[in-house]
């Protein structure tokens, strides 16, 4: 009877053992679990956390980006304007410049050409009686209040179709000054050829044929010939 009593308690002890280890394993596994969830929840949190970060590092990337295109956009933009602005001042200037240049190009050469016929319309007394036909050559007195008189009526009648050749000759001219003296001489010899002022001479067949040497000649002859 002891025997049994024993027996059942040493069977007891041992299904107790048993029954605490048990609850320690299956409380240990419990734990385990209990770890395991919180890892997988501290690492979806972490996997998260990094794909937050990374979507905002893309959103600021992206602003990087569109800030970038904007400002090299901008920066197109004003040089496109520069490089208009600059190309226009090119332009005008250029055009100014070809104004300017065709405006002193025609003066120059209106100047020439008023150059030629002044020169083409005067002569030397010496030599008044080399050309061919027939004209009319005005010997100017520098001194005469009334040249300015004779100079226009001459470039009226100049201003006809069917005007005659008038020529002028200058007295203050270092080659015409030997012609001016005390006397006048109008012989068709020029070694003897003087006057004393202002003359219109016609000169017909390389002789002086007329000689108008006062102001009332001088007119009336000027406005027979306008």
């Amino acid at each position: 009877m002891a025997e049994n009593e024993k027996k059942i308690k040493k069977e007891k002890a041992s299904t107790t053992k048993k029954e605490i280890k048990n609850n320690k394993t299956a409380s240990s596994k419990k734990d385990s679990s209990k770890k395991l969830e919180k890892t997988k929840v501290i690492l979806e949190e972490k996997k998260e956390v990094k794909e937050l970060k990374e979507k905002k590092e893309n959103i600021k990337q992206a602003r990087k980006q569109l800030y970038y295109n904007n400002s090299d956009s901008d920066e197109l933009s004003k040089l496109i304007k520069i490089v208009l602005a600059v190309t226009l001042i090119i332009i005008v200037f250029y055009g100014v410049t070809v104004v300017v240049t065709n405006k002193a190009k025609e003066a120059a050469e209106e100047k020439n050409k008023q150059a030629v016929e002044i020169q083409y319309d005067s002569i030397m007394i010496g030599s008044m009686l080399n050309i061919d036909g027939s004209y009319y050559v005005l010997i100017e007195n520098d001194d005469d209040i009334r040249l300015s008189e004779y100079t226009t009526l001459i470039q009226t009648i100049k201003a006809n179709d069917d005007a005659p050749t008038i020529y002028t000759a200058d007295l203050s001219s270092t080659f015409n000054k030997s012609y001016l003296g005390e006397k006048s001489n109008y012989e068709s010899n020029m070694e003897n050829f003087k006057v004393t002022g202002t003359v219109l001479v016609r000169v017909s067949n390389h002789k002086i044929s007329n000689v108008y040497d006062n102001y009332d000649a001088i007119i009336k002859k000027l406005e027979e010939l306008d």
